[in-house]
């Protein structure tokens, strides 16, 4: 199997020769100040707390959305409101459909990845700013979807539902989606797509690029903290996040660099480098799913 570097060399050659077709991805910034938990977490409710803010995950029927495929869904989802400007997620009518909506090759997902589907629709999601005010009370708080039709036969991928499965995200989840999600290169995002850190990583650099326009820095154990990692870990993810930056540095000239305990970002080209013709407003529907 191909390390991540040799998946992105292979990126520069093609991109080179002019042989790669544009893929756009959109992430919303929900979790840009914080990472999902990496592995199976074993309550309900996943708290994060950093000096900016706290999140905290709710899921009473299910499990906390976690791992690489959990943020691969993530993703799909919010392209899926970006580009088509609407609060209705079709997830395809067959497993082997939605898997190659995700970009994995047949036969590389299992029933994993439907399970972080619904771990991650079946969410309530808080965000609390930390607010000098102690008059002034801040958040956002909201549920991922109020409906859901998703019912894919994994050992047989190729058997057809009688209509396509479908997610009724939450309206105001989906404005906030289509409101400030930023484009991704999806070339980038399939060479990580098993390394949750290198996703938030990545991720996190495509949205602190938008829009900057000056040169920003502070310590790096608070983007540390934002990716979710813990305190006894900064030398280890320090030394992880270098490697992933120099590899993501070799397709996009991110300009960015760990120095003397800093994280420091100038602007620079952005994640995706052409331009992104404008979309219409979102459609809001929130009639019951079809059966």
């Amino acid at each position: 199997m191909k390390s991540s570097r040799d998946k992105i060399l292979d990126l520069v050659v093609k991109k080179e020769f002019g042989e790669l077709e544009d893929k756009i991805g959109f992430s919303s910034n929900i979790f840009m100040v914080f990472g999902l938990p990496v592995r199976r977490y074993p309550d309900r409710i996943f708290e994060k707390k950093t000096q900016l803010c706290s999140l905290k995950v709710m899921n009473p029927n299910y499990e906390v959305p976690y791992g690489c495929y959990a943020r691969m869904n993530q993703i799909f989802i919010d392209t899926e409101v970006k580009t088509k400007s609407t609060n209705i997620i079709d997830v395809g009518r067959s497993f082997r459909d939605y898997v190659n909506k995700l970009g994995y090759a047949d036969g590389k997902a299992n029933k994993a990845l439907i399970r972080q589907l619904v771990n991650y629709v079946t969410s309530v999601i808080s965000v609390i700013p930390k607010e000098s005010n102690k008059w002034r009370f801040l958040g956002i708080q909201t549920s991922v979807a109020k409906k859901w039709d998703i019912s894919f036969d994994v050992k047989n991928p190729d058997q057809l539902m009688l209509a396509k499965g479908q997610i009724f995200l939450d309206e105001d989840y989906a404005k906030y989606i289509y409101k400030h999600s930023v484009p991704l290169d999806m070339h980038v995002i399939n060479c990580f797509n098993r390394n949750p850190l290198a996703l938030d990583f990545y991720r996190f650099l495509a949205y602190r690029n938008n829009g900057l326009h000056k040169p920003i820095a502070f310590p790096d154990h608070l983007l540390f903290e934002q990716l979710g990692t813990e305190q006894h870990e900064n030398k280890i993810t320090r030394t992880r996040l270098m490697h992933i930056l120099k590899a993501i540095q070799m397709f996009w000239p991110v300009q960015a660099k760990f120095e003397d305990g800093y994280f420091e970002m100038s602007p620079s080209p952005p994640a995706v480098q052409h331009k992104i013709p404008s979309r219409r407003p979102i459609t809001i529907e929130s009639k019951s799913v079809d059966k």
